[in-house]
């Protein structure tokens, strides 16, 4: 098999079949699902309406779903690399014509595309049953779900690439997501920093969580209308800095770039470390 392919291919296979049966993975895409069915219909029947709209849909999946998602790419990731040398499998692996250069992008794009096709069966089939023809703003919630995988999976590949062995790389991993989702908690430290610092302050702490730029993305490339600076007191004090800072026209051009470094800054950097680092 790995003569008929392209070391690259084979390996993006490989890892795509190992990482799609996995029982946590496919546990994944059921409560992906029914966070993305279930939290819509409860916030519509709440307000009285009869279904929920595309931006209570989207709106739910930036707030419920988004700090969902780290919690399978940082596990997978997190034991791609040192897993390998723990089970000594890294060793007979580059024994055949296969680089580290193969190995490293194939276990990525493997990764990268099984978490993907979860993300797309959950939030798809769910967006299914309630719109029956999902709309290109909901296509583009996709996207940056996509995004926000690449950036944890780059992550976790730096942790697994630096760790001494699974467990080590899987705690660093979980710690990560609690600084995100917990610790970097946009609706206390814009309270905090807002009382006893300027708003600006809170601009880097938007920068440094994955999570809350996904978040911020969505809002100001979906939800909110492209007149939103006219009406500044809707945009809360971290909306209010960022205009101040960047301008109207500069806030999503903001988002995308350190969302773009997030992506990159972590995968070059185990890229780097899993090629100089001996077997």
């Amino acid at each position: 098999m790995i003569e008929m392919l392209p070391p690259v291919i084979y390996i993006i296979r490989k890892e795509f079949s190992d990482s799609i049966r996995s029982r946590w993975l496919i546990a994944f895409t059921v409560i992906t699902f029914f966070l993305v069915i279930g939290l819509p219909f409860v916030v519509a029947y709440s307000l009285g309406l009869m279904a929920p709209t595309i931006q209570t849909l989207i709106a739910g999946t930036s707030e419920i779903v988004y700090p969902f998602l780290p919690l399978i790419a940082l596990p997978i990731g997190s034991a791609a690399l040192v897993g390998e040398r723990d089970r000594n499998t890294l060793e007979l692996l580059l024994s055949q014509p296969i680089s580290k250069i193969n190995v490293f992008v194939g276990k990525f794009f493997g990764m990268f595309f099984a978490v993907s096709a979860a993300i797309s069966i959950g939030m798809g089939v769910a967006a299914l049953v309630i719109m029956e023809a999902p709309t290109l703003e909901y296509f583009s919630v996709l996207v940056i779900a996509y995004g926000l995988t690449a950036a944890m999976l780059g992550l976790a590949l730096m942790i697994s690439a630096f760790s001494k062995d699974r467990s080590m790389a899987l705690g660093i991993a979980l710690f990560f997501w609690f600084l995100f989702a917990v610790l970097i908690d946009m609706g206390f430290l814009s309270l905090v920093v807002t009382v006893a610092f300027d708003p600006v302050y809170l601009i880097p702490i938007v920068a440094i969580n994955p999570l809350e730029l996904v978040r911020q993305i969505t809002i100001y490339a979906l939800l909110v209308g492209e007149d939103f600076a006219v009406n500044l007191a809707t945009l809360g004090p971290l909306g209010i800095a960022m205009v101040k800072i960047f301008g109207a026209e500069g806030i999503l051009p903001f988002l995308y770039t350190s969302m773009a470094v997030w992506i990159l800054a972590p995968t070059i950097t185990a890229f780097v470390t899993f090629i100089k680092k001996d077997i």
